[in-house]
């Protein structure tokens, strides 16, 4: 039986988070421990990591603080990926500008290319060319001072990766543009947490209730659909509005508490908090809403067409990948709260078109090739094409 060969999978944030990233890096470590031996370079203490379940398919562990990242702390991490006998590295972005790359000579990936090392990349979050290289509250004038620099930085970055993947489509044509001299280097795989096989069959009746699932914050938008709901709610009185997930921004969390305070919506906009029943709350559901301001795809709402909810979201990055206008679902403009309210009550007084759209959301999922399965097979492609070369 020929060698396992033995991959770091790397991330900026704890894996137990339990954010986009997170969540696919452990759906990653779950999917490739059948053909290679893991490595894993997170914040997480060891006894954090210790305690997940995936823990046994971890043979090792490197700890990394993103605060820290310099040239001498990135070479540091190359030569400890070297020393556990690490032959190829996979690192993973919460936005275009991570592992220090929006200064040229801090990020670890060239020095873990230098010792022989493949690396590739993955970019979750794709906004704008001016976004994430410093605080959002910099003036505009700060911002382009500094861009020739953090350009220079993730192009040094892309100089030293077989491939940078990008989430969406949406994502990868604005790669491809800000970056045309390394265009070729860039792939786009669509990531999920989706099984093939385990679609659910329809449930015997929906109920009436808009979901919403992810961290509660001003990017998520959930403030809008709080006020699209609020316009409407008294045409449908046996309507509820939930949102499922962590607070995030306290600020926007108080937003929705505040439109709560509005006669009649005390008990019927619902702040669920963290629920581990985030799909069978899909499965119930009579609609779902994905009222982003940013999005790379959206998990939550890939999940929530997998499963038959009729679904509306905005026309911002791979949402429009995900719902096809008047086929698959409704898409209206981010922080459009009238254009939500309106596209809620077409579908909750519209039973029919409720179901049609979750028929053909689900069937669609499986046409994009949006599974686990998928995802895998795609990764070990290009992994064992860098194998080859080396």
């Amino acid at each position: 039986m020929p060698e396992r060969k033995k991959i770091a999978l790397c991330l900026e944030y704890p894996i137990a988070f339990r954010g986009g990233v997170s969540v696919l890096v452990e759906t990653l470590l779950e999917g490739l421990h059948e053909n290679y031996d893991l490595i894993l370079v997170s914040p997480d203490k060891v006894e954090d990591v210790q305690k997940h379940p995936l823990a046994k398919i971890i043979s090792a562990q490197i700890i990394w603080n993103p605060r820290e990242v310099s040239p001498r702390n990135s070479r540091a991490l190359a030569e400890n990926l070297s020393r556990h006998g690490c032959q190829l590295a996979h690192f993973h972005s919460g936005g275009n500008y991570g592992w220090g790359n929006r200064f040229p000579g801090h990020s670890p990936i060239p020095f873990v290319n230098k010792l022989g090392i493949p690396v590739f990349s993955t970019t979750h979050l794709v906004v704008s060319l001016l976004f994430g290289y410093c605080g959002p509250q910099k003036p505009l004038w700060f911002k382009l001072a500094m861009l020739p620099l953090a350009w220079a930085g993730k192009m040094q970055f892309l100089a030293n990766v077989q491939r940078e993947i990008a989430v969406s489509q949406h994502d990868l044509k604005k790669l491809q543009k800000w970056y045309a001299p390394v265009r070729r280097k860039f792939s786009q795989i669509y990531h999920s947490r989706l099984r093939a096989q385990s679609q659910p069959p329809e449930p015997p009746a929906r109920e009436p209730i808009i979901l919403n699932v992810g961290h509660i914050a001003w990017r998520k938008g959930q403030p809008v659909l709080v006020e699209a709901f609020a316009e409407i709610a008294a045409q449908f009185p046996e309507w509820k509005l939930w949102l499922t997930g962590d607070v995030l921004e306290e600020s926007a969390a108080e937003k929705i508490r505040e439109i709560s305070k509005r006669p009649g919506l005390s008990d019927r906009i619902v702040l669920l908090g963290a629920r581990t029943d985030a799909m069978e709350l899909m499965r119930r559901a009579g609609v779902y809403a994905q009222p982003s301001n940013e999005e790379a795809l959206g998990l939550a709402l890939q999940e929530a067409l997998f499963v038959g909810c009729p679904a509306i979201g905005t026309r911002v990055g791979g949402i429009p990948e995900l719902i096809e206008h008047e086929r698959t679902g409704l898409l209206v403009n981010k922080g459009d709260a009238g254009g939500m309210a309106r596209a809620l009550a077409r579908l909750m007084s519209n039973p029919g078109l409720r179901a049609e759209y979750g028929r053909r959301g689900a069937a669609s999922i499986l046409d994009k090739g949006m599974t686990v399965e998928q995802m895998v097979a795609r990764h070990v492609e290009l992994y064992e094409k860098a194998f080859r070369r080396s």
